[in-house]
């Protein structure tokens, strides 16, 4: 079934030659699947061979939709594809601020049963929802969510579910975009990684050996947490994009944003405060590289398109402290890394339902079907494309 599944269309022969087993076993479980009303057979169509004849298969729910939510401080992402992976639609809009839990997943629901209507579709089979909180993964309880607050507690993702009609998943955004660079962007192939996410809010999300780690209650990667003052102050006071325009606005600079601050090395109080800035950074990721010994640390969040130029000193800097220094990488998705993280962890919970299990980020057919999907996007995954090809090359050889 993993086979037909990934696929997406396929044959006997080829869940032969991908499973080891026999012929004579596939095709009783073939058979066993077509009865079972799982697996749907085509026409027969002429084989290679003369006077032989083949048969596709595929999978029944295979149209069906599945839908990548990442909700941001600023703006929410949204993608919907179908169980293969393909772009159906993508959209992204300002976040509704103001109201209750009630009126935020009104609005999510809305986005997603509009989206449904103008392409004549039913509501997705399975929904993930990226929040920028802790969220704890036996109950889905969100906490930590000063950005956010309206999501804290489980009612919002409980109103969710009853909008869509069906279990939505809750997740962190740092861990989605970390899913989303693991199947098709800055961390393919790595066996340890950690996305820092700086925007609105900082956090981080860990993967070990392909697979997220977010400990008992969530807590694992909240590194915007982390003291980097006696004084209370945490990093996300520090480095993340609000901080960083409040500070840039205390100086009185004309564009009072990081870029202003990140760009450039005018001496003064900006050149000092961005050396707070990339203390800060370097502390930020000092920590996650003596807890996990990641291979790569992937930056994203709207403030790392400001921290091109400065990044090597921040590289150059872990090397001169450790022996063995992570590798660190700005974002290759950019903004949609988390709906895309979002869709591979919607796509599992699908295939799972079907009796296929799958990894989201470590499977090389997924994999391949997310970085295709990534090249469908508008924006930063479009223009990827050609590097996205290029890396998953290397990968597969």
């Amino acid at each position: 079934m993993r086979t037909v599944v990934l696929r997406g269309e396929s044959n006997r022969q080829q869940i032969v030659d991908d499973t080891g087993l026999s012929k004579a076993t596939v095709s009783r479980l073939v058979r066993q699947l077509v009865e079972g009303g799982q697996i749907v057979e085509g026409p027969l169509v002429n084989g290679p061979a003369i006077g032989r004849s083949t048969q596709t298969l595929g999978f029944r729910g295979a149209d069906d939709l599945v839908c990548g939510i990442d909700i941001g401080g600023t703006s929410t992402r949204f993608i919907l594809t179908d169980h293969r992976a393909r772009l159906v639609s993508a959209w992204r809009a300002p976040t509704a601020h103001g109201g209750t839990s009630k009126e935020l997943a009104g609005w999510l629901t809305d986005q997603v049963t509009n989206a449904c209507a103008d392409q004549g579709r039913p509501l997705p089979t399975s929904a993930v929802v990226g929040v920028p909180g802790v969220v704890q993964a036996d109950t889905g309880r969100i906490r930590h969510a000063p950005n956010l607050r309206v999501i804290e507690g489980d009612r919002f993702r409980r109103q969710l579910e009853a909008g869509l009609e069906r279990t939505c998943i809750v997740e962190n955004d740092s861990n989605l975009a970390l899913v989303g660079e693991l199947c098709a962007g800055a961390a393919i192939g790595a066996e340890v990684a950690v996305m820092v996410t700086v925007g609105t809010g900082v956090g981080a999300g860990v993967a070990l050996q392909g697979r997220l780690l977010t400990g008992a209650t969530g807590l694992v990667g909240e590194i915007g947490m982390l003291p980097v003052a006696l004084d209370g102050t945490v990093l996300e006071d520090v480095i993340s994009g609000t901080a960083i325009t409040r500070a840039a606005e205390e100086l009185g600079l004309e564009e009072p944003s990081p870029m202003a601050v990140l760009g450039g090395d005018d001496p003064g109080p900006r050149i000092r405060l961005r050396a707070r800035i990339l203390d800060a950074l370097f502390a930020g990721c000092m920590a996650c590289a003596v807890a996990y010994e990641p291979e790569v640390i992937v930056i994203g969040g709207g403030v790392s398109r400001s921290l091109g130029a400065v990044l090597p000193v921040v590289q150059q800097r872990l090397g001169d402290a450790l022996e063995t220094a992570p590798r660190l990488r700005i974002s290759h998705l950019g903004d949609p890394a988390g709906a895309l993280g979002a869709v591979a962890i919607a796509l599992e919970a699908a295939y799972r339902e079907l009796g296929a299990v799958v990894d989201a980020s470590g499977d090389d057919e997924l994999r391949r079907s997310m970085t295709v999907l990534a090249e469908a996007l508008e924006g930063g995954a479009g223009r990827q494309s050609a590097e996205l090809t290029k890396r998953w090359d290397r990968v597969r050889s």
